[in-house]
């Protein structure tokens, strides 16, 4: 039975694996060899999906609240959703006459509901106070930021999203 080879006269590499002259035990290690290779294929598969963020519940808790400059904030997700490719929700607390930056713009939307203190939101050119249980929506590519503007911390949540096919 002749072998396949190659224009210099070898033969191919899995050829030379498998082939008999080379016994059981070289045929055992070609086998280990592709199915290690199948699998580190298939691990590497699976970490590349992205998470898709089934129903849940998140309690109120201050545990993984971070200082910053302007107060302090908490994320609470960033992931994928069946139906968003990102889902992101974190809670800012504002000091008094504090921002979280200047006024900027980016493609996703966000709404923002204020627990308790007075925000006063500037969105595109325009300014206006709102204060506990008030919502203030930040549409896309709109200049905007939030100043607190009360004697004491304002503290309120952002639900911001990005839908498929958006640009980043």
């Amino acid at each position: 039975m002749s072998e396949p080879t190659v224009q210099d006269g070898r033969r191919p590499l899995v050829a030379q694996a498998f082939r008999p002259a080379n016994g059981r035990r070289a045929a055992l290690k070609g086998c280990a060899t592709l199915i290690a290779v199948a699998a580190l294929s298939s691990i590497a598969t699976l970490v590349a999906q992205k998470h898709i963020q089934k129903s849940t519940v998140y309690e109120w808790t201050t545990a993984d609240t971070k200082p910053n400059d302007w107060g302090a904030v908490r994320q609470v997700m960033r992931t994928p959703t069946p139906t968003l490719d990102e889902l992101e929700i974190h809670i800012s607390t504002l000091q008094p006459g504090k921002s979280p930056h200047a006024p900027h713009q980016h493609q996703h939307e966000e709404l923002l509901i204020i627990k308790e203190g007075t925000l006063e939101t500037f969105q595109s050119g325009a300014t206006r106070r709102v204060g506990p249980g008030g919502i203030i929506f930040q549409a896309s590519n709109e200049m905007h930021n939030v100043t607190n503007v009360g004697q004491t911390p304002a503290t309120y949540f952002v639900i911001g999203w990005t839908v498929p096919g958006a640009s980043k």
